[in-house]
């Protein structure tokens, strides 16, 4: 799932292990360092602790301030010790591995950072991008972004009360690139909340857009559950 701006849904599947792709924070507080820190520490890991997975692996976006220079390890370490474990911050530098109940190993690697369309956390130039994705390894299991990749129509956000005539393409470019060298088995995104959330398989790679809230902040797409 993506997006969720502090709506925090109810769990009515359980599942081995949970994506979180950014923009988790309420766009009340996404602003306010202290009170997003709170947040996250109260709210969304009494939430974490009691969703129905063994871990809950999340990255940060455009709307989570906090986590763009404003959080470190040892908030981190906190927020897993009072997750028991269960809530991963994916730093966009590191791969992380989950050994299944069948003892399979899978790598993951999240990355938040995105293009620039204003002035919001995680932008950063093309040419910053193109470091910054450089640790994303060649063939991981699963990637997760909050930016969409400009791959197929990933990054088209349909009319909206903003250019109520037409779609604009949003993808990232950059990110594209990435993907399309690297090739995971898998690639979720969100940011694009009325995106195309169909699963697609393009060139080896399994993607799709799993946004849960719709262009006015509405709940409006369950999350996504896939057997992997």
């Amino acid at each position: 799932m993506s997006d969720l701006h502090g709506y925090l849904p109810p769990a009515h599947n359980s599942a081995e292990i949970t994506l979180i792709c950014g923009d988790i924070l309420p766009l009340n507080i996404q602003s306010n360092i202290n009170k997003s820190k709170q947040w996250l520490k109260t709210e969304f890991a009494y939430w974490v602790l009691n969703w129905p997975s063994s871990k809950v692996y999340f990255i940060a976006g455009n709307h989570d301030f906090v986590f763009d220079g404003h959080w470190n390890s040892n908030e981190t370490a906190e927020l897993s010790l009072l997750t028991e474990g269960k809530a991963v911050y994916l730093d966009g530098q590191t791969t992380k591995e989950y050994i299944d109940s069948e003892g399979t190993i899978h790598t993951i690697f999240g990355t938040p950072y995105c293009h620039i369309f204003g002035n919001w956390a995680f932008m950063r130039s093309d040419k910053l991008l193109r470091e910054l994705y450089e640790p994303m390894p060649r063939y991981c299991e699963i990637v997760i972004s909050h930016d969409a990749a400009d791959i197929n129509d990933m990054g088209m956000v349909p009319p909206n009360i903003w250019h109520p005539n037409e779609s604009v393409n949003a993808g990232n470019k950059v990110l594209a690139e990435f993907i399309k060298d690297r090739i995971p088995k898998y690639y979720f995104c969100g940011h694009i909340h009325d995106g195309n959330h169909q699963v697609t398989t393009i060139d080896g790679t399994t993607m799709a857009n799993t946004s849960i809230l719709d262009d006015n902040y509405h709940f409006h797409y369950e999350p996504m559950y896939l057997d992997i």
